[in-house]
Formats: structure tokens, sequence, C-alpha cells
């Protein structure tokens, strides 16, 4: 295909093939992607099969939901960061849903990736549900001038306001793609095109039409698709804008 894409946010776990993957993306026009990081156990293992592959990348930190099984050794990340496919601090973040009985310790592991990636000079992948205020206060305390991307927006129109007002990007996932996602939508609409990206965050969240199915990085063309057919735009130019822009950010 001519036109060409990027997934800026999937993951690769256990059970998934890399090879496969990497394989069918490029058939899509998918030809740069992103791995969102994995659990602190598995950062090492994903970090080798990502080596074999010149234009898959990685970012580096810990998850919210597994900041219990993180023991504290920031360093080992910052090593990471020294890696030339490592482009980019994350996934980190706050998860207040389903409990926020640990929200000191999602706090704290926060902050230090935060500033660890403006100490760097890499963006930050952040992961925000049920917990936008606490977040754009970590913001405005560790990231202001650095770059940032919040991942799989699912937000209002108002906090997508509030991201971009604090410099940041949005990514959009097959969320926009559902049928009663009108509010993400709405929000898509409103983000400037330079800073607007566009992810799968697979292995969830498969788009329509591939809805039922495992999500993989080539599924990318599909949320392309239909948020240039939501801001009526062509889905070349779109794909030609948001690949430049993811890019740009990542210095990929």
């Amino acid at each position: 295909m001519s036109t060409m894409l990027v997934d800026t946010h999937f993951h690769l776990q256990e059970e998934d093939n890399l090879e496969d993957m990497h394989r069918d993306a490029l058939a899509q026009g998918v030809h740069k992607m992103l791995v969102a990081g994995a659990e602190p156990s598995r950062m090492q293992n994903v970090l080798r099969q990502v080596e074999v592959y010149p234009s898959v990348f990685l970012a580096a930190g810990v998850h919210p939901l597994s900041v219990e099984d993180f023991d504290g050794n920031y360093s080992f990340y910052e090593d990471m960061l020294n890696h030339t496919q490592v482009k980019a601090v994350g996934e980190i973040g706050l998860d207040y849903y389903y409990s926020s009985e640990n929200r000191e310790k999602q706090l704290e592991v926060c902050t230090s990736f935060m500033q660890m990636a403006k100490r760097n000079q890499l963006p930050a992948i952040l992961h925000i549900r049920d917990s936008f205020d606490d977040t754009f206060q970590l913001i405005e305390e560790n990231l202001l001038g650095s770059p940032f991307v919040v991942h799989c927006f699912s937000g209002t129109v108002e906090q997508a306001k509030r991201i971009l007002d604090l410099g940041g990007h949005i990514s959009f996932t097959g969320l926009v793609t559902f049928r009663n996602a009108e509010e993400i939508r709405d929000a898509l609409k409103i983000v400037p095109l330079d800073r607007l990206m566009f992810e799968t965050d697979s292995p969830y969240l498969s788009p329509i039409p591939k809805r039922g199915k495992r999500n993989k990085p080539a599924y990318v063309f599909y949320i392309v698709q239909h948020a240039a057919e939501a801001l009526g735009m062509n889905f070349e130019e779109l794909a030609s804008i948001s690949t430049q822009t993811a890019e740009d950010f990542f210095k990929i």
C-alpha cells in the first residue's frame, strides 16, 4: 500500500508472535509500530523481540495497574532509555477504575516516571482512567514543557481541551469507531491535526469492522479510516498528517 501508517501504541503479550504481527501490519500499510511497555518482569524479553525489527519501537515504564509488582528499581528503566529503539517513557499514569486504594503508590510511581521522561527529554505516554484531575495536577507539577500524549482517549471535549492547553497530544483507538462513541468523536474534532495520533492499544478494543477479533497493529488502518470520515477528511490526507505527527513526536 502507498499510504503509510503508524500504530503508536500496542501491547506485545506472551502469546503474541511479533513476526506475524509485523508482517500483517506491513501488508496493511502500517510501517512503524510502538510497543507500550510491558509488565516489569517481561521488559527485557520484549526488548529482545523488538530489536529484531528496526521499524518496531518500544516505550519503557510501569503501567498503573502494575505498580504493586514494581520493586522500585527505576535505574533499570533509566538504563533502558539508552537503547536506540526505546523512544518514550510509558505507559505510565493513574487508573482508579477498579480501586483507588493504592492511589498514593500510583501517584508516587507516575511522578517518578514523569520526571524521568523530562530528565531524559523523551515523550511520556499517559494512561488516564477515572483519574483526570489527579493526572492534570501531576502534569502541571512534572511535565510542563515536555512532550506527552494521552493514549486511548475516552474523555469529554472539556478534558481534551485541558490536555491540549497543557501542551499534550491525544491518541485515539478503536473506540472512535464504536456507534455509541459520539462524545469521543466530538473530542476528536477539536484536536489540531498536529497533535493527533492513532493507535490500536491491541490486543484490546478491536475497531469496527473487526469487533470480536483479537486486535493487532494492522487494524489501525480502520481507526484512521473511521476518524477521517468523522472529520470529513480524505483518508490519505489524514493518514499522511497523523503519520508525520507520530514520527515527529517519537522521533522515529
